[in-house]
């Protein structure tokens, strides 16, 4: 049996494969699919190279192209090329796309990427015998890593484990630990930032486990710096909107270009060039990295009227400030939760193509200095798929919306927090449920999953989200949530009806998780002496 990996990006995908015989994790090339990505850490050190699958899907009349086949064919700028798709499946994002094949909603396309990249390794591994893992967003919603599971069960994938992409990271880049070792994991991509802290469980049984202490995400990441840099080109060369819409694509990907090639330290200035669409002109914009007015350090005079500085856009758009204050949280849920602080953390690990941003890079090393490590920011993840196993936790916070009489508003009531493993001991959790006015007859158990991600402002938002908030709640939360049973209530019946002064302790419910993740209640109605439910599957965690 081989273990292969799967780590599904926004921008990019990654393949691996354990090699028993060297014990090493090896990543998937594959001829015309694959494309290399040079890059450096610093100016003194060789260019390392890596291979990734570009999450590009391109639906034509006569055929569907994936990964470096848009990109060789020139179809990027293309309107029936569709990217960033694991992120707005990630977000709940439905609306659906117009193709030459039919329209296609994100979680339709992000299946059909899947589908065939996995075809062009199907002669070199099983579906039947070889175990695949996917890795997950720590702050990625439960119906994603179902859709991930549906997905594999229609190729015939036998054996598939699904890793957080945290876990995988530490098992990527870390050899041999101790026990007492905690660490940090900076992911940074081109959809979100996510860190958490996690240690390692060197007792357990079989391989290496890994337990989440704490970890904070944030709906952030290279994508928003390529609609920044879009944002003021075409502010800078007083596009009309027209022009906006018409060379979108190909400005984004310029864009995308200017930011990878200032990720370079050896590169301190680059252009931003596009052919307008009569094809008669260009238009042009120079960027350089930083400037001693964003970075007192930086050895460059702040910029001209024809020069942008990539740094100075960041620190406008409160970008850092955001990093750090999400690197922070992630600290604070560590410390509630286990105890551990910063000074705790054994080693920081970094993967993510934005985390070699030059000013994410400063902030880093200013922050976590020697305990930094950033040698593998593309591949770590997926090589640490390879061989992790991580302890069956719960990766979000589970409430239940309940109205609060004497604040006359509603709120979440807690029933499980991030990190709790299960199975769960039986009745794990109680309360009373108690209805919201006289006369009720159905008491509804509406369950949520509450992510701990902030929600993106509109300032910011990149593209029509049009479709994105699928379920609401009179809750107010800053907070990304999603109602798990929206289609499914579970009903308490009342018979007699409520009666608020009479049943303030009337219906005892009792909550536990199966190992199947399933969430169980069981309901007494204390007025009539009599069980209404027991151990009801309630809904899929």
């Amino acid at each position: 049996m081989t273990r292969v990996a799967v780590d599904f990006g926004t921008s990019n995908t990654v393949l691996a494969h354990f090699d028993e015989a060297t014990g090493q994790a090896k990543t998937v090339e594959i001829p015309d699919i694959t494309r290399a990505i040079t890059y450096r850490l610093d100016p003194e050190s060789e260019a390392e190279t890596v291979h990734v699958v570009p999450s590009l899907i391109y639906y034509g009349e006569q055929e569907t192209l994936i990964g470096n086949q848009v990109l060789t064919s020139d179809l990027l700028r293309d309107r029936n090329t569709l990217r960033w798709v694991k992120r707005r499946i990630a977000l709940g994002v439905t609306k659906r796309s117009r193709t030459p094949q039919g329209h296609r909603s994100p979680a339709e396309a992000g299946e059909d990427f899947l589908r065939l990249l996995l075809s062009y390794i199907s002669s070199d591994f099983s579906f039947a015998a070889d175990e695949f893992t996917f890795t997950v967003p720590v702050e990625a919603f439960e119906d994603f890593e179902d859709w991930l599971r549906r997905v594999t069960e229609s190729l015939g994938i036998a054996r598939v484990r699904v890793i957080d992409e945290a876990t995988s990271c530490i098992l990527g880049y870390q050899g041999a630990v101790k026990p007492e070792d905690r660490f940090m994991v900076f992911d940074f991509g081109s959809g979100t930032l996510d860190v958490a802290t996690v240690r390692v469980d060197t007792q357990a049984q079989g391989d290496r486990r890994a337990i989440q202490l704490g970890q904070a995400g944030r709906d952030l990441g290279g994508m928003d710096i390529d609609t920044w840099i879009f944002d003021e080109f075409c502010t800078r060369t007083q596009m009309d909107e027209r022009s906006r819409r018409t060379l979108e694509p190909q400005i984004l990907a310029e864009a995308e270009r200017v930011k990878v090639r200032l990720s370079d330290p050896v590169t301190a200035r680059t252009e931003l060039r596009v052919t307008t669409s009569e094809g008669d002109s260009q238009l042009e914009l120079a960027y350089q990295s930083d400037c001693q007015r964003c970075d007192p350090g930086s050895q460059l005079e702040p910029p001209d009227a024809s020069t942008s500085c990539l740094g100075c856009l960041l620190r406008d758009r409160v970008f850092i400030e955001s990093i750090r204050e999400t690197v922070d949280r992630a600290f604070e849920n560590a410390a509630i939760k286990a105890g551990v602080r910063r000074d705790d953390i054994s080693r920081v690990f970094v993967t993510g193509g934005t985390s070699l941003i030059p000013g994410v890079r400063r902030y880093l090393q200013e922050a976590f200095g020697s305990r930094l490590g950033i040698e593998n920011p593309f591949d770590a993840v997926v090589r640490g798929a390879c061989q992790g196993i991580v302890v069956p936790i719960l990766q979000h916070d589970y409430a239940i919306e309940s109205f609060n009489r004497s604040t006359r508003d509603y709120e979440f009531k807690p029933l499980f927090r991030v990190g709790t493993s299960y199975p769960t001991p039986a009745n794990a959790v109680r309360f009373w449920a108690r209805g919201s006015y006289n006369g009720m007859t159905r008491i509804g158990i509406k369950i949520f999953e509450v992510s701990q991600m902030k929600r993106r402002s509109l300032d910011v938002s990149l593209v029509d989200w049009e479709g994105a908030l699928r379920d609401t709640s009179q809750v107010n939360t800053e907070n990304h949530y999603i109602c798990l049973n929206r289609e499914s209530l579970t009903f308490i019946i009342a018979d007699p009806p409520v009666d608020l002064d009479r049943d303030e302790k009337r219906f005892l419910c009792s909550f536990t998780v199966d190992g199947q993740r399933r969430l169980l209640v069981t309901v007494s109605d204390q007025l009539n002496d009599r069980e209404l439910l027991r151990e009801h599957p309630v809904v899929r965690l």
